[in-house]
């Protein structure tokens, strides 16, 4: 089936080539933004839409929902010279998004909808019954380039799917490429439900079908079956942030024909991207799932829909948010337990190259680490590259990339889905567990048999005495614009510092920081809610999330904990630049540098640009001072206390995972605070009261070192 093959202009190959171990860019490419000028009978790739039956009938209409997907397959492919293997990407915000999310949900805030029940969701609902079949060639003939290219009406006319092109440097070589915006996009049926076991499923359908496991269809109405008889039935997801989730969620579903996953930036579990600990975690405007649900709900935009569809829509998005505001920030199973993914670790049948930035503040490394642990109770081969970056994939649609360790990210992906979609024996699996990038020289990356270390250090104060720290931001001189700039460089009165000496040689922390104190409410009107502010312009709706009024409990009295890198010289690292902390600017060093082969344009080779200040957070954490319980599995912050006034209580808090080194003449700085700016949905005014002595922190290393003693500074 395969065979060695050298490419001349022009002269392409029938059948994937491997070399080295990778597959070849040997076969032609059309672009698929030509738009009305794609001509289906010559273009080199074969591009159609395929209309997957799922089991569910999300939006009530009786019948069950289909799911569209925009299928690319190499010409030769579906001629029959050879079964393809395919890179599928699950991505709802592919089809088109609502921009308009931060308005949308304050002129819903206060409006009534009929009721939804979602008991209803699992009414059985009969199949579509198919009265005739049609071949892929057939179907891609008659296939309209509008279909996956169009003006999308929710984002100011910007083109979708605008990830058509992402995927190109898999194509040339042999790759079939689908993609997926799943329930609730436009040209799918039923509604978006994030973090659901609908949504999760209807995007397994999709692999079904590909397996030759579930019947799709040429058209909207369910009547003209299509099969992937081009397919190889083996399959791999990938994606980034919403479309690096549903890898993992699919997989944990042990689906057959999903043989890898290279999720980058993906959420294990969706409690813990928006909340820790019982505390409240993500941007405060997007706190509410319904948000994203909103938000990736390009079927709005559907001319086809009556008003009844899109107030049932709505009304299914609001019931959403009731949903989640009765447990306010706290682990409530009901809502969130189709969204921990983690808990049916034991299902994965699948291997796993997990990709993550160490900078990443949208979806954190917690979710990484959550994710490995997964793969390796599951028992399956799992990998990680770990980058300096933030919420990026080391190579960019806007055409630049990052090398990691010296090669292009794109042929590292090449290597490991050529071994597991087509058996090419390269060794792909045999990679380093953990590759990871250094935070003090980003050209240089180093290698780790496993993420899980044998030493700890131990950080402690032997201060005695008590510490106090409020919420009174502007004492304080801090904001969402400044607030890691105080805080790792000063206390006040709403921070506390504890400071190690500095280091006499470089260490290396790697994994989960342990954060251990006592501490109880020193004062703050309890009876008021602590005198709630909106100090981030959200809507009502969402700032009902926290409020005793509708959870029936105390909720969100917020520590904030960062653990800096800090030094009496300024030093250079990579850092965010923005308040949201979603930024690491780039340098392009080398135009053109990574080269994608065949007839895909090269990217710009880039690295990450740096900042000259005395100090670096290296990781943080939120916690619910109402949540003693609460440790690192989001499970346990189910249950809540009352706070009373000079009661103290046990906390340990679990950081954020990391690797990070730290260099000679260098201290650690663990910061202590209440309220992040920037992170903040409910201001509130409170004060807490720390046991000095009580404060440590258990520091996993990757080398045994010396057990440190922090003072107050």
């Amino acid at each position: 089936m395969f065979g060695r093959f050298t490419m001349n202009e022009k002269n392409y190959s029938k059948v994937p080539v491997f070399e080295n171990g990778l597959a070849q860019p040997v076969f032609p490419l059309t672009d698929g933004k030509t738009g009305e000028k794609y001509d289906p009978a010559t273009s080199s790739i074969v591009r159609y839409c395929v209309y997957v039956e799922t089991d569910y009938d999300v939006d009530g209409d009786g019948k069950r929902d289909l799911v569209k997907a925009v299928v690319q397959v190499p010409r030769s492919a579906v001629e029959g010279n050879y079964k393809a293997a395919t890179l599928y990407e699950a991505r709802p915000y592919a089809a088109g998004v609502q921009e308009d999310g931060y308005p949308h949900m304050k002129e819903v805030a206060e409006k009534e909808y009929h009721p939804v029940n979602f008991a209803d969701l699992d009414k059985k609902v009969d199949a579509h019954v198919p009265q005739g079949c049609i071949s892929a060639m057939d179907l891609s003939l008659k296939a309209d380039p509008a279909d996956w290219y169009y003006p999308d009406k929710g984002n100011n006319n910007s083109m979708v799917f605008e990830n058509i092109d992402t995927f190109d440097y898999y194509l040339v070589r042999g790759f079939a490429v689908v993609l997926s915006a799943g329930f609730g996009s436009k040209g799918s049926d039923g509604f978006n439900y994030v973090g659901s076991d609908y949504e999760r499923d209807a995007f397994k359908a999709i692999v079904e079908w590909l397996h030759g496991d579930r019947i799709g269809y040429a058209d909207r109405e369910g009547t003209v079956e299509t099969k992937a008889d081009w397919s190889n039935g083996k399959v791999a997801m990938t994606g980034r942030s919403y479309a690096g989730t549903m890898p993992f969620a699919v997989a944990t579903t042990g689906v057959e024909g999903l043989e890898t996953i290279v999720p980058i930036a993906g959420i294990a579990d969706w409690y813990s991207q928006q909340n820790m600990q019982g505390a409240q975690r993500y941007w405060p405007k997007e706190m509410l799932n319904s948000f994203l649900a909103y938000f990736c709900s390009s079927r709005y935009n559907d001319e086809t829909l009556t008003e009844k569809q899109r107030e049932d829509m709505a009304a299914f998005h609001h019931e959403m948010s009731l949903q989640q505001i009765k447990g306010g920030f706290d682990y409530n199973p009901e809502f969130w337990g189709m969204g921990n993914y983690r808990l049916h670790a034991d299902r994965i049948k699948c291997s796993a190259l997990i990709v993550q930035g160490l900078n990443d503040e949208n979806v954190s490394t917690k979710q990484y680490e959550m994710m490995y642990k997964s793969f390796q109770k599951a028992g399956k081969n799992v990998k990680a590259i770990l980058h300096q970056g933030a919420h990026i994939t080391p190579t960019m649609p806007k055409r630049y990339g990052i090398l990691v360790d010296g090669k292009f990210y794109d042929d590292i992906i090449n290597e490991w889905i050529s071994h597991y979609l087509y058996g090419v024996e390269n060794g792909a699996e045999n990679r380093p567990a953990i590759l990871v990038q250094m935070n003090y020289d980003q050209r240089k990356w180093e290698t780790a048999d496993s993420w899980e270390t044998a030493y700890k250090m131990n950080l402690t104060c032997e201060e005695q005495g008590t510490t106090v720290i409020d919420t009174d931001w502007e004492t304080a001189g801090v904001s969402a614009e400044n607030f890691d700039d105080v805080m790792g460089v000063r206390s006040s009165n709403m921070a506390q510092r504890y400071v190690t000496d500095p280091f006499k040689e470089a260490v290396t922390l790697q994994g989960t920081t342990c954060v251990r104190l006592r501490a109880a409410l020193k004062d703050g009107d309890a009876e008021a809610d602590f005198n709630p502010v909106n100090s981030n312009d959200a809507d009502t709706l969402t700032m009902k999330l926290g409020m005793h009024e509708m959870s029936g409990r105390m909720d969100d009295v917020k520590l904030t904990l960062l653990l800096c890198d800090v030094c009496d010289e300024e030093f250079d690292s990579i850092q965010s630049v923005d308040p949201q902390r979603n930024t690491i600017p780039v340098n392009v060093v080398k135009e053109g540098g990574i080269i994608s082969g065949g007839e895909v344009p090269a990217w710009n080779e880039a690295e990450f640009a740096t900042v000259h200040k005395k100090y670096r957070v290296i990781t943080r954490a939120f916690a619910d001072l109402c949540n003693p319980e609460a440790g690192y599995e989001p499970e346990t912050a189910q249950n809540s206390i009352e706070l009373k006034k000079g009661e103290y209580h046990d906390y340990h808090i679990y950081l954020n995972a990391t690797r990070y080194t730290v260099e000679p003449g260098h201290s650690l700085a663990l910061v202590i605070t209440t309220e992040d700016p920037i992170n903040c949905l409910i201001h509130k005014t409170y004060s807490v009261e720390i046991e000095n002595a009580s404060v440590t922190a258990e520091v996993p290393m990757t080398e045994a070192v010396e057990n440190r003693v922090m003072t107050r500074k």
